[in-house]
């Protein structure tokens, strides 16, 4: 990986210098430019990081190709070219930006790390702990093995960071998340210094930020009940840990740094990449070539689910309707076949989702139904729903998950299911479309769960699963060969994420 030590996306302080060093009588050649800082201030940086993890969740290049694995999104028959990614026959220039640009948000939260511990900015601290875990846990779920203990280290850059084993790195960002807590908590509420408006996930309410990172530590952890010694570790650090340790109903964890339809560029994040342009009706390239994949929209419509005609958008005829990933049909035009919908693309100005309620609440059903906390997994579920129907704009989403969950169906009933946590797992997967595809393609990975998960039928394809993982970036081959090299032979459809049974 090519070490990069500077922000990016932090134009607003830099600005603001530029207009000081402009005034008359104050130029000294031998000064530092002050038009280009050596160090940009921890409240703007921590609004930039913010909001490009929002970008890495949504823009397209980053999670599109987990939507076509995870049977949500199919593509467009009025589109041709696909046949590299439809055929899963992907290499190292597949979606890169997941590795490249994620670790350049990491060089800004170790920014903040640096300057915060020098300046007892304990709130900023903590925060971008915690987001850094968020990052690196992203990581290892896409590549496995990555750079971490050599990969942010400042002034001291190494441009040439060896490897870590997966596990260790799960391990340590699990450590860092603890390390984390007990920073906020151990902060002086009067005297530290609050982000306020300049956390733009949650407003300085460090209440949530704390709930946030335990749910985050959750997600992590639970990643590893298939490892040997995976259930022993989890029950460790689950130890003393209740739900309401965890973000509940109501809590999302959701960045907005001032969204607007102005301009393009300043768009939700999801709408810059499946939405319309500022006048509302003329669809992005993303918006067309992405459409309703026909194995979620009939999951949707054979368990009578209100939200799908919120996760696609009707069709010229006033039904939603899907086609098959990878279909060649050529009557499958963007009339007939539906795109993403209104319950996704709600507004240009909403907030970008990083952890929504829903989320949090079927970790916990399914950690309080594996034993790990007390509870009831039953109620847990019910609510992951109903948070789920919330942030989809479903009407009375409490009567409205009450009832579907009531249906003696044992795709949707807790209560007749036979295997409760296929059950959470599953319903996750019908929550998380669009909003989190990669926790749904580790839930795959993890347990098998869609049992009957399709894989594309467009011609010459031979796979009889979705891929296992993304390949190392070219980036890495080019720059940190030795390194990446070092890890072997690497196969998307067989090279397996350590917490892979």
């Amino acid at each position: 990986m090519l070490k990069k030590s500077y922000n990016y996306l932090v134009a607003l302080p830099v600005l603001l210098l530029m207009a000081a060093g402009c005034k008359k009588g104050t130029f000294d050649i031998n000064n530092v430019n002050p038009n280009l800082p050596l160090t940009v201030s921890s409240q703007f940086t921590l609004s930039a990081a913010l909001t490009n993890v929002a970008n890495q969740s949504y823009n397209s290049g980053y999670p599109d190709f987990a939507n076509r694995y995870m049977g949500y999104w199919a593509f467009s028959g009025d589109y041709g070219g696909y046949g590299t990614e439809a055929t899963y026959n992907t290499n190292t220039s597949f979606a890169t930006s997941n590795w490249d640009n994620v670790y350049l948000t990491l060089e800004n939260f170790r920014n903040i790390v640096d300057q915060s511990r020098v300046k007892g900015e304990e709130y900023y601290l903590g925060i971008s702990k915690i987001m850094q875990a968020f990052q690196f846990q992203r990581l290892v779920d896409l590549y496995n093995n990555i750079p971490y203990s050599d990969a942010l280290n400042g002034a001291k850059a190494n441009y040439y960071p060896k490897y870590d084993d997966a596990k260790t790195v799960y391990k340590a960002i699990v450590g860092q998340i603890d390390s984390a807590i007990s920073i906020i908590k151990g902060a002086n509420s009067v005297t530290a210094d609050n982000p306020g408006k300049y956390d733009v996930m949650f407003g300085g309410n460090m209440t949530k930020w704390l709930a946030f990172a335990n749910s985050l530590k959750l997600k992590i952890l639970l990643n590893m009940t298939q490892v040997s010694d995976g259930p022993a570790f989890i029950t460790s650090e689950l130890n003393g840990l209740t739900t309401a340790d965890f973000m509940g109903a109501g809590v999302d964890a959701a960045v907005n740094p001032g969204y607007s339809n102005s301009a393009l560029n300043q768009q939700n994040p999801m709408w810059q990449n499946v939405g319309f342009a500022t006048n509302g009706t003329s669809p992005t390239t993303g918006n067309s070539f992405n459409r309703a994949c026909s194995y979620s929209v009939n999951f949707y419509k054979n368990t009578n689910d209100p939200r799908l005609s919120l996760f696609y958008a009707l069709n010229n005829n006033g039904v939603v309707k899907g086609r098959a990933l990878g279909s060649e049909d050529g009557t499958e035009h963007n009339t007939v076949i539906s795109a993403v919908g209104p319950g996704i693309l709600a507004s240009p100005t909403q907030s970008a989702w990083i952890m929504p309620a829903c989320e949090s609440l079927f970790l916990q059903a399914e950690a309080v139904q594996r034993g790990y906390l007390a509870g009831s997994a039953a109620s847990l579920y019910q609510s992951a729903v109903s948070e789920s129907f919330r942030i989809m704009g479903v009407s009375s989403p409490s009567t409205a998950a009450a009832t579907y969950t009531a249906q003696p169906d044992t795709r949707v009933n807790f209560t007749s299911a036979p295997d409760k946590i296929q059950l959470i797992v599953l319903q996750a997967w019908a929550a998380y479309n669009m909003i989190d595809p990669i926790e749904s393609w580790n839930n795959w990975r993890r347990l098998g769960v869609p049992a009957d998960l399709p894989v594309s039928i467009y011609p010459g394809t031979t796979a009889t699963h979705i891929p296992y993982r993304l390949l190392y970036p070219l980036s890495e081959y080019n720059s940190n060969s030795a390194n990446v090299n070092a890890q072997g032979s690497i196969n998307n459809m067989t090279s397996k994420i350590f917490w892979m049974p």
